[in-house]
């Protein structure tokens, strides 16, 4: 009868272990679910990417005009509206030479080179146009934004320039070197710049 008394103290014992085991793993997987449903709302509506738009920016070249960007700042409003124009003018510089080291005006060349080499011919013919126009331009689009914490004023522009000017002068001066093929008038350059402009803004966008 005492071994009968002690076999059943000895299931009792067991089986509340069991139960409260049961009951822990309960309340630890209910913690969870409450942990994960405070968490989840701060995480809804939140996007993982932002998009920027900039301004004056989406402005692209047409058949009249070829247009440049820059933006400059500075906590003075002239100095960030002077950076602004002067980077707009060094990316007229960087576009004439990308459109210029297309892979059309390297079946136009004449010269035999290739590589860094053709691309340097083509930076230093580009140069030279882009200075020559620096004072040709007028300005399609000018916006400023200021931060109210640092107080600092950004300054967007886009210029144009007339691109008949632009291409003709580019022409001249890769006829005078001699780095055009004879049979390339100006007609079938411009046609050919225009084709290579165009894939160039597309691409840097």
């Amino acid at each position: 009868m005492k071994n009968h008394f002690k076999l059943i103290l000895a299931m009792l014992v067991i089986s509340l272990g069991v139960l409260f085991t049961s009951c822990a793993s309960s309340r630890k997987a209910a913690a969870v679910s409450v942990t994960d449903k405070k968490e989840m709302p701060k995480q809804v509506g939140v996007p993982a990417e932002v998009e920027i738009v900039f301004p004056c920016s989406g402005i692209d070249s047409d058949e009249e005009f070829l247009r440049v960007n820059g933006n400059g700042s500075s906590k003075d409003r002239t100095m960030a509206k002077d950076r602004a124009y002067q980077n707009a003018l060094a990316a007229l510089s960087v576009k004439l030479a990308g459109v210029a080291s297309s892979s059309n005006t390297r079946v136009a060349v004449s010269v035999n080179a290739d590589g860094e080499d053709f691309h340097d011919k083509m930076v230093a013919v580009s140069k030279v146009v882009a200075q020559a126009n620096v004072a040709g331009y007028r300005t399609s689009c000018e916006k400023y934004t200021v931060n109210p914490s640092t107080g600092a004023y950004n300054c967007y522009v886009t210029i144009e320039f007339g691109k008949q000017k632009i291409v003709k002068e580019m022409y001249e001066a890769l006829s005078n070197q001699k780095l055009l093929k004879a049979d390339y008038d100006f007609d079938r350059y411009l046609e050919m710049f225009n084709e290579d402009l165009k894939k160039y803004e597309e691409a840097n966008k």
